[in-house]
């Protein structure tokens, strides 16, 4: 499918691949040899993505190492890795004591009470963020391809109205001038330093993805608490930190780096609200059945990574589609956002047990 696509033409590819872990003994997820399995789909995907185009994808602790060596034997450099915190995975090692037991060796049965097989409770899931090497600088690949930057302004961390209205009668409280007075200039090293309002979009999105379990969690244990931030007088010590001019001898104001909300620790981080790893109602069909996809991602998280990722009016792919919630996505901000999105989402034919294209299909003709 990939040798069908028009080559550097594609701005991202959001997928979820297999973790050769042979999970709930799908046979989709034992590769045979993992490391090479990816490298074949990592020298397709780099000749398909535009220079500076990202591919993100989802991994196992255990495995994905062999996914970024892959990737990174392929032509592919690391840019970033995602942690994705959840509080739904289950422990799946077993009671060493009871394995004991029913060998009858109760001696031992009671020796390793308490013990187990190796495995903790899986609590975090890596997404990697890869980008086919830039043609030339930063600019100018932008410049020609339209590709290679995140957008971070459309992905920040949300903060509430009264934040916002708080922030903005605390700006407009804190000495501040109109520069633009070609009589009130400021000269040397503070010549562009302006006491400027925090970013109303926002705070700048963290490498950290929560559930909303884990946020209450977290706010439960730092209590609510006041951010740094407002405005705070500008040091003007050591050399060459002079302000000559009509404002020499008054105190600079900056920003003082964060926003001086209150709230709890979950504030600092983007929060994707589900109360498992995807709600019962988004794995509910339109035809009213259970949607049969055992590793189901949450709509509104696949959408975060497709903005952070892609242009509008670009062209996004997934190539291990599942049930199509990447496409679901895509539809989602191309009616909700007029993002204007062309997608490609690609999956093996349907089976009795796995019909996912037809699943897919109706999925997206639901939005």
């Amino acid at each position: 499918m990939l040798d069908t696509i028009e080559k550097s033409s594609v701005d991202s590819c959001i997928s979820d691949f297999p973790y050769d872990l042979s999970f709930m003994g799908k046979k989709w997820d034992n590769t045979g040899d993992f490391y090479e399995w990816n490298k074949k789909r990592a020298e397709k995907l780099i000749e398909a993505l535009k220079p500076g185009g990202y591919a993100a994808i989802f991994g196992h602790p255990k495995t994905n190492h062999r996914m970024k060596c892959a990737f990174e034997d392929s032509g592919f450099r690391i840019v970033e890795e995602i942690d994705w915190i959840y509080l739904t995975g289950m422990p799946k090692s077993q009671d060493i004591g009871k394995l004991f037991t029913k060998s009858e060796k109760n001696d031992l049965a009671k020796k390793w009470s308490g013990w187990r097989t190796s495995g903790l409770k899986p609590a975090h899931e890596p997404i990697t963020i890869f980008q086919k090497p830039l043609d030339g600088a930063y600019v100018q690949n932008i410049e020609k391809y339209n590709c290679g930057a995140m957008y971070i302004d459309g992905c920040r961390v949300p903060i509430s109205k009264s934040d916002i209205d708080m922030l903005n009668a605390k700006a407009s409280k804190n000495p501040t001038h109109n520069y633009s007075d070609k009589d009130d200039k400021i000269y040397g090293s503070y010549a562009e330093d302006k006491a400027m309002p925090p970013n109303e979009l926002g705070r700048f999105p963290g490498n950290i993805i929560l559930d909303e379990f884990t946020a209450i969690i977290l706010d439960e244990q730092t209590g609510i608490t006041k951010s740094s931030g407002g405005f705070r007088v500008k040091s003007r010590g050591g050399a060459g930190k002079n302000i000559y001019g009509k404002y020499a001898n008054e105190d600079l104001f900056a920003n003082a780096g964060g926003l001086g909300d209150v709230g709890g620790g979950s504030k600092n981080f983007i929060v994707i609200k589900y109360q498992t790893k995807v709600s019962p109602s988004e794995r509910k069909l339109p035809n009213g059945e259970r949607n049969p996809h055992v590793t189901l991602k949450p709509v509104e998280l696949i959408k975060w990574l497709i903005k952070l990722l892609t242009p509008p009016n670009g062209t996004t792919i997934d190539i291990t589609a599942g049930s199509c919630t990447h496409a679901v996505a895509c539809e989602e901000l191309n009616k909700n956002e007029g993002y204007g999105l062309k997608y490609i989402d690609v999956e093996l034919l349907d089976t009795e047990k796995e019909p996912y294209c037809t699943v897919g299909e109706m999925r997206v003709r639901a939005v």
